[in-house]
C-alpha cells in the first residue's frame, strides 16, 4: 500500500503486527451469535466489521477521525466482509467517556483493548446477557472483575497467532499475585492491571444486570 493509501493506518498497526484478530472475533460470531458490536478507543482497528453486521466506533483519535472519513474505509469492508447484509459503521469523534448518542443496552459485544476503562464508562451501552471483551493492560479487566454487573464466562487464550476461548476452569483467573484485594480507588490512581497468578491474553465478560 501506499503512503496515500487511506487504509495505510489500519495496516501499519494491525495487518503487519498481527493484531488484526479476525479468527477471534469470528470465533465469538459463532459461539455467542454476536451481531452487533461497540468499540470505544478503537482507533483504527476496523476488524470487527468484517465479521459483525452493526459496529460503532469511539475514539477522539485525529488520525482516527481522518481515516473513518475516507469512504475508502468501507469500500474495504464491504468488499472483504464474512456476512451477507450490509455492512453498518457508525464513528464517532468523541470521548467514549462522555455521551456519544448510542441508545442504551443495544449492543452484543462491547470491546475493550488498550483504552483505559471502558467497561466503567460504557456498560450502559452493553445489552444485559451481552459480552465485554478486555484486556487488563490500561486495567479494564481488573475494573471489571470487581464490578458485580459482569461475570467471567470465558478466557481468551493466543498461541502461534491464534486465538482459543476457554470456558472451563475459570476460578484459577483473576486472582491477584500479591493477595491483597483489587479496588477501584488503586485502578484508577495507577491506570494499570493488577498482576495476576493465572493471565489470559482477553477476558470474557457477561453483563448479568
Amino acid at each position: 500500500m501506499s503512503q496515500k493509501d487511506p487504509l495505510a493506518l489500519y495496516k501499519q498497526y494491525y495487518v503487519d503486527r498481527d493484531f488484526e484478530g479476525l479468527d477471534l472475533f469470528e470465533k465469538l460470531h459463532r459461539k455467542y451469535d454476536i451481531q452487533s458490536a461497540l468499540y470505544p478507543g478503537s482507533f483504527v482497528h476496523i476488524t470487527p466489521s468484517l465479521i459483525y453486521p452493526k459496529t460503532v466506533y469511539v475514539d477522539s483519535d485525529k488520525q482516527a477521525k481522518k481515516f473513518f472519513a475516507s469512504p475508502a474505509v468501507l469500500d474495504f469492508i464491504a468488499r472483504h466482509k464474512l456476512y451477507e447484509q450490509e455492512p453498518s459503521l457508525t464513528f464517532h469523534a468523541n470521548s467514549y467517556a462522555e455521551d456519544f448518542g448510542e441508545a442504551t443496552e443495544s449492543f452484543d459485544l462491547l470491546i475493550s483493548q488498550y483504552a483505559g476503562f471502558v467497561s466503567k464508562h460504557c456498560k450502559q451501552y452493553l445489552k444485559v446477557g451481552g459480552l465485554l471483551l478486555v484486556n487488563n493492560s490500561h486495567g479494564d479487566a481488573s475494573m471489571a472483575s470487581i464490578n458485580n454487573q459482569f461475570e467471567l464466562v470465558a478466557v481468551v487464550i493466543r498461541r502461534d497467532g491464534k486465538h482459543r476461548i476457554k470456558e472451563e476452569n475459570l476460578e484459577s483467573y483473576l486472582i491477584p499475585k500479591s493477595g491483597k484485594p483489587i479496588t477501584r480507588s488503586h485502578l484508577e490512581k495507577t491506570q494499570r492491571g493488577i498482576a495476576f497468578k493465572k493471565s489470559a491474553s482477553m477476558y470474557l465478560f457477561q453483563r448479568t444486570s
